[in-house]
């Protein structure tokens, strides 16, 4: 089924790989827009600074340098045989901020997934993910794939899609499954295989004389059934992959950790995950979880909100 993608771009070096990131996520009759957001510069300085440039001419250069942006990123999806559009928005005009003309657009125009840099100069500023990319995670419909700019960089390929391997992060809540449907269609659809890891997030400390053998065993239980469920949907769609059931150590280690370990000793293309779930995957949209794994992953993080479509 044909795509609709939306790539915000800044021009910065996350910016860029987001750009190459889109042009590996496109298959052959996906379309891309790609935009830029022109802040008002007038909201950018204090009064009192304004007073000493001509904010005009901030704006005029800020429009110009986002144009040549575009101009580039069109340049470079073209040469991987996409046909993209071009979008340059002015803040000024809409009165909005950054992550709320990002949405807006991707709402009106029918994105099926948002792709964004999660840091570099503008409104993208900060190394976490940010508040920009927080507030689009937040307010997005569909999925948003976030790229750091220490992810590693790669060359799509020019016949469409590049994904050769996938990880997911599966645990036992519906927004999980729908995560693991997500991936499991775009392995599909990329002809990648799958693996598939559940982290034992595991209870305790306990008190002492409290034999805790009951409870860890029901939640390994749960585990592996999950796992049970995951083996069989990829038998039944014919996708190649495997399942794997990591626990995090007892100190100094969190569910990210071990997801960020899955994926590095996989060398997955790209890292799925809801956004909602049970004990640590309970806060993704803002939590650690999601923000320790998009930051220190290595490669693109793709987050389906719990409103997402699955497909």
């Amino acid at each position: 089924m044909t795509k609709r993608i939306l790539l915000a771009t800044d021009g910065s070096e996350s910016s860029r790989r987001a750009l190459r990131e889109a042009a590996a996520f496109a298959r052959n009759g996906d379309m891309i827009r790609v935009i830029h957001t022109v802040e008002d510069p007038v909201t950018l300085v204090t009064s009192t600074f304004g007073k000493l440039i001509d904010l005009e001419q901030v704006r005029r250069e800020m429009q110009r340098e986002g144009e040549e942006h575009l101009a580039r990123a069109v340049l470079y999806l073209r040469e991987e045989g996409l046909d993209p559009q071009a979008h340059l928005l002015d803040l000024r005009t809409t009165g909005e901020t950054v992550p709320e003309a990002t949405t807006r657009e991707a709402s009106e125009w029918g994105a099926d997934i948002i792709i964004v840099g999660t840091h570099g100069r503008s409104g993208v500023r900060r190394a976490m993910l940010g508040s920009v990319a927080e507030q689009i995670l937040r307010s997005a419909e569909v999925p948003v794939m976030l790229v750091a700019g220490e992810a590693r960089p790669h060359l799509p390929l020019r016949s469409g899609g590049h994904y050769e391997r996938i990880l997911v992060a599966l645990d036992d809540s519906e927004t999980s499954h729908r995560a693991f449907e997500y991936a499991l269609s775009l392995a599909r659809t990329h002809g990648a295989t799958l693996r598939v890891v559940h982290v034992l997030d595991m209870p305790g400390p306990f008190l002492e004389g409290f034999d805790p053998a009951p409870l860890l065993g029901a939640v390994r239980a749960v585990g592996e059934q999950a796992l049970k469920w995951a083996t069989q949907r990829l038998h039944d769609a014919e996708v190649p992959g495997d399942v794997e059931m990591r626990e995090i150590a007892p100190i100094g280690e969190g569910v990210a950790d071990q997801i960020i370990a899955a994926g590095k000793a996989a060398d997955a293309d790209v890292i799925v995950l809801g956004t909602h779930g049970r004990r640590g995957f309970r806060r993704f949209t803002l939590g650690s979880v999601a923000e320790d794994t998009a930051r220190h992953a290595g490669r693109p993080v793709l987050l389906l909100p719990a409103q997402a479509p699955a497909e």
